[in-house]
């Protein structure tokens, strides 16, 4: 008899068990196997955990805020900063979903609205990095800066990250508070000056073109003459006081300017001797000149470098006495530079002293500065120049009462183009009478100057006043007009622009403001020359010969 269907399902799953039973003897884990496995787990566990808390501790010592999310902007992770600075407690971020988050977070915001859209604008778009700066309404400033995190490449959440800035950000107001401060008193130091230049200058206008013209009258009885110069010197003197004023505030501000051309250094010398020939006279000084320099043609501004000419002579005569002895020469060195010494037998300088003189204001003891007078000025002027023009200044002194020796090294040109001008103290001589209108509500310089031009063959009419003289513009024709720049009501500058409309005239802008911008700003209003007040008559004289060339 054949086994039925059910007996042959029974030895079916008897012969799989016997299978199973088989199987599982074969892989049996011995109770070893199962505690060494338990142990690598909790060991791992606890490794891992570890890893976590030094994470999490690392997190809480940053003095940045941190919280990490899901792309959906749940809260995954996050220090005790970002708690404090959101004003939640570590609960509340645990159980808080995104939403929810923005929400509080976003009332704590100026503009509430605005920071939920960035966010949500930020997790739609997700950018690898964002950074911006945000503000509370309670006037804290929060610099924000998140970066997305990746798996596999692909974006799983962010790490966001809050620096509260708010001192940072204050102090840099106040900064630039300070910066816009100093800033306007410096202005209004510069403003000040030039007040003070001008109110200083304009005085000394009609002593020195006096002077001037009344030094070279020929009829004028020696006695007399010797009188004259000696105003002239001394209103010469202050004048170059308060240049020297206005020089040190361009130094300081950085606004001295030069002007470069092919110059002569022998002839800058000579013009300098010739303004300090006077006192080296009065003192009965034995003083020689050997220029002896081939090379003697510099690119410089002609102007400023005799300055450092004038400066270091007028020094020499002024600390030397009596029956002393000065030197200047003029050499090429083996660098072919052009070389200026002057020595002196003065009250020479200490060794201590020798490198603060360049210093401004310094003249070392008090004592001397009464003695001697003067600012203390020239040498920190001259330095400053010759840096503009990359030139060098050294002194060499044995020590006091000891003389001492001022050597200027600049690089001289090969073979120069020069031209021929009118050179620093040239006159060009008047071709023709002019007609000028002079205006100037000073009246001693009115009276003055307009005395000495008519002396010299011109004819002038005379106004106090950019009114004045406007009406005087609709009924006669000039040649050019002389004006102080500082007239009441209208200024100099808005007179030249109305009378160039009016016909063709030559301006010549006469003012106590003479700082570089003035220059430019008497140029661009319509002025074809500046003269700086005090000015002496030959530098007018040069200016019309020039209109009448």
């Amino acid at each position: 008899m054949k086994p039925s269907k059910a007996t042959k399902r029974r030895s079916s799953a008897k012969k799989k068990d016997r299978q199973s039973i088989d199987a599982g003897s074969n892989n049996h884990v011995s109770d070893s196997e199962l505690l060494q496995a338990k142990e690598a787990l909790e060991r791992k566990t606890a490794e891992l955990a570890l890893s976590l808390s030094m994470m999490q501790a690392t997190l809480d010592s940053t003095t940045d805020a941190i919280v990490v999310t899901d792309m959906s902007g749940n809260v995954r992770n996050f220090n005790e900063k970002y708690a404090q600075i959101m004003g939640v407690t570590r609960e509340e971020l645990k159980r808080a979903d995104a939403h929810r988050l923005r929400i509080k977070f976003s009332q704590r915001f100026k503009d509430p609205e605005g920071f939920v859209s960035r966010v949500m604008e930020i997790y739609r778009n997700a950018p690898p990095e964002t950074f911006e700066v945000m503000e509370w309404k309670d006037g804290t400033i929060l610099e924000r800066y998140s970066q997305i995190q990746l798996l596999d490449n692909k974006p799983v959440g962010r790490v966001w990250s809050f620096r509260d800035i708010t001192e940072r950000k204050r102090a840099e107001e106040n900064l630039e508070a300070a910066k816009v401060a100093a800033e306007q008193a410096n202005q209004a130091k510069d403003d000040f000056l030039a007040s003070l230049s001008h109110e200083l200058r304009t005085p000394l206008m009609p002593a020195m073109i006096a002077a001037s013209y009344l030094s070279e009258n020929e009829k004028l009885a020696p006695e007399f003459r010797e009188d004259v110069m000696a105003i002239f010197r001394n209103v010469q003197l202050e004048a170059q006081l308060i240049d020297d004023l206005l020089d040190v505030t361009r130094i300081t501000r950085g606004k001295i300017e030069v002007h470069h051309e092919v110059v002569d250094v022998h002839g800058l010398l000579e013009n300098a001797v010739q303004i300090v020939k006077g006192d080296i006279t009065k003192k009965a000084i034995d003083f020689g000149v050997a220029l002896t320099a081939s090379r003697h043609h510099i690119w410089a501004d002609p102007v400023r470098i005799q300055q450092v000419f004038w400066n270091l002579m007028n020094n020499a005569v002024k600390f030397t006495p009596k029956s002393g002895r000065i030197r200047v020469r003029s050499y090429n060195n083996e660098e072919s530079q052009f070389v200026f010494e002057i020595s002196d037998t003065g009250i020479g300088i200490e060794p201590e002293r020798q490198g603060s003189i360049f210093e401004p204001f310094h003249q070392g003891e008090r004592s001397i500065t009464r003695r001697f007078g003067g600012l203390g000025l020239g040498l920190t002027i001259s330095k400053t120049l010759l840096d503009l023009h990359g030139g060098t200044i050294v002194v060499e002194s044995a020590g006091r009462d000891q003389g001492a020796t001022f050597r200027v090294c600049l690089d001289s040109l090969n073979d120069p183009i020069v031209t021929q001008g009118k050179g620093m103290n040239g006159v060009v001589a008047n071709a023709k009478r002019l007609r000028l209108l002079l205006v100037d509500d000073h009246g001693d310089t009115r009276r003055v100057l307009s005395r000495l031009l008519l002396r010299s063959g011109h004819e002038v009419i005379t106004a106090d006043s950019a009114r004045s003289a406007l009406e005087i513009l609709e009924g006669q024709q000039f040649d050019a007009l002389i004006s102080d720049i500082g007239l009441p009501e209208i200024s100099g500058y808005e007179l030249i622009r109305q009378a160039k409309r009016r016909q063709p005239l030559r301006g010549i802008a006469l003012s106590g403001l003479g700082m570089d911008d003035d220059v430019r700003r008497s140029i661009e209003a319509g002025f074809d020359h500046h003269l700086t007040k005090p000015i002496n008559f030959q530098e007018l004289q040069t200016v019309l010969g020039e209109i009448c060339a």
